[in-house]
């Protein structure tokens, strides 16, 4: 008797759900949503100079039924054929884009964003352009980067809107995240979003090339400190002359390395300005080595004149 009154109960409440939703979806209801943007049939010779959205937010407004089958329905898209244009610059409202749009009868467009869309046509181009890696590297404990990460073709071929190449001097790729390395690693990247001027890259890839070493430490003695510029009529003791430093790098890198590779050095300016009596010479390693430390941190000099 009790599990029956539970069933009764249970389809009781279902059925006042049910109702509760019959009635409600009756109502009017309002809802955004995301229209992709398609440009099509741009036109021999031209390409597109102003801005263009990936999607199109549209406010629609109309009973809950609809809405509901708008929302597990077909993709609702924009289409501008620009070779239908009537000039080279257009801009389409809310009325041109509801006239290009796959929208369900009964649904009532409100408001979109952007609120306008203008579209600028140029003579087409074409330019080269470096790549620039937007990369994120993380590396486990004991390894590191050994150089520059490398990028292949270091070049693409962009093509699209003349007035638009002009602005661009490089072109990055995707971003890029590698992480908790321990080995070389090599990959195949995109470039970066090319949508907003719809833009057109020969290759769309670049090769991606990661040098990850085990990192060791290495000392290195008697590096001689040199002084720049110093005028004919002077000359500048350095004491000590040499110094002795410890850098950290790959190991396959260190292990090819001499003290010719390092360079030590003070300008003469930065003497004359200075009333310590003390230098620090600025120490440049080869590309991807660090330094950790050098002794001794500051030497004495004396500056006079040439005999």
């Amino acid at each position: 008797m009790k599990n029956k009154r539970i069933h009764i109960v249970f389809g009781a409440t279902m059925f006042a759900a049910l109702l509760w939703v019959i009635v409600n979806m009756r109502d009017q209801y309002q809802t955004t949503i995301a229209a992709p943007l398609i440009v099509e049939n741009i036109p021999q010779g031209k390409a597109i100079q102003t801005p263009i959205p990936q999607y199109l937010y549209l406010k629609c407004r109309s009973d809950g039924w609809r809405l509901a089958g708008l929302a597990l329905g077909g993709e609702v898209r924009c289409v501008l054929d620009i070779g239908s244009l009537p000039s080279s610059q257009t801009v389409f409202t809310l009325k041109d884009v509801v006239e290009r749009l796959n929208l369900p009868l009964g649904i009532q467009l409100i408001t979109m964003k952007p609120e306008s869309l203008f579209v600028t046509l140029d003579r087409f181009a074409q330019k080269r352009l470096p790549v620039v890696l937007d990369g994120q590297l993380s590396f486990k404990e004991g390894y590191g980067l050994v150089g520059l990460p490398t990028v292949t073709p270091e070049t693409v071929q962009i093509g699209g809107a003349e007035a638009v190449l002009k602005t661009i001097s490089f072109w990055r790729t995707a971003h890029t995240a590698l992480e908790n390395l321990k080995a070389s690693v090599e990959t195949d990247v995109s470039l970066a979003d090319t949508s907003l001027y719809k833009l057109r890259f020969r290759p769309a890839l670049v090769r991606v090339r990661v040098n990850v070493q085990p990192f060791a430490e290495k000392p290195f003695s008697g590096l001689p400190v040199e002084v720049l510029s110093v005028p004919s009529n002077r000359e500048v003791i350095v004491i000590p002359p040499k110094i002795d430093i410890v850098v950290r790098g790959g190991i396959d890198q260190l292990s090819a390395l001499n003290l010719r590779d390092f360079r030590a050095s003070v300008d003469y300016n930065d003497l004359v300005n200075d009333t310590s009596g003390f230098m620090d010479p600025l120490i440049v390693p080869p590309a991807g080595v660090q330094l950790v430390s050098k002794r001794p941190e500051r030497l004495q000099y004396i500056v006079r004149k040439r005999l």
